[in-house]
């Protein structure tokens, strides 16, 4: 049985963490593919559940090595998508599910082209500055850089199949749900 690949994306801020999180609590075939980053870890987020936090040298010599579907550069960090996680999950029958930037998901979507594409949108740009700043993970810099960024990745929504309006967790779920559903 082959699994489903799910490329979602959307702006900082939006719930994307939130909304897979309840998503694998509510489907056991759901699996995140957990990204490599250079980036330091946030308080709270742990090391191979979050992210797999490495190196920027480390970083290279996977990219070299050819480890990673894709890697991009974002607000100043290197991510990247470990393509051997996201094949065994598709080959476990799972619907792997890629927490992807826009960069990122447009590059992933020209190599899996078979994949579902969603993306999550906020409220409206009023609720997406609230949730950024009250993450409190970030100084005003960087708040700044990620709603200047917020804006180039919504105007990127309409290259996706779906979007979907996060006002409420379990109804983005539900939505979910819907997509990966076997018609």
């Amino acid at each position: 049985m082959s699994g489903t690949l799910v490329i979602l994306s959307g702006p900082s801020g939006v719930g994307k963490d939130t909304v897979i999180n309840a998503w694998t609590k509510r489907n056991p075939r759901v699996r995140r593919v957990v990204a490599y980053t250079t980036r330091p870890p946030r308080p709270g987020e742990v090391d191979g559940v979050d992210y797999r936090f490495i190196s920027i040298d480390r970083f290279r010599e996977e990219a070299t090595a050819g480890h990673f579907l894709e890697f991009k550069e974002v607000h100043g960090n290197l991510y990247a998508t470990p393509l051997k996680d996201m094949e065994e999950m598709l080959a476990e029958g799972s619907v792997a599910v890629l927490k992807i930037d826009v960069q990122g998901a447009l590059t992933a979507m020209q190599l899996r082209p078979e994949a579902l594409t969603v993306f999550i949108l906020p409220p409206d740009a009023d609720e997406l500055e609230r949730r950024i700043r009250e993450r409190g993970t970030e100084d005003s810099h960087a708040i700044l850089r990620r709603l200047h960024n917020a804006r180039a990745e919504l105007e990127a929504a309409e290259k996706y199949t779906h979007r979907i309006v996060n006002d409420e967790v379990d109804h983005v779920v539900d939505e979910l749900e819907r997509i990966v559903a076997p018609s």
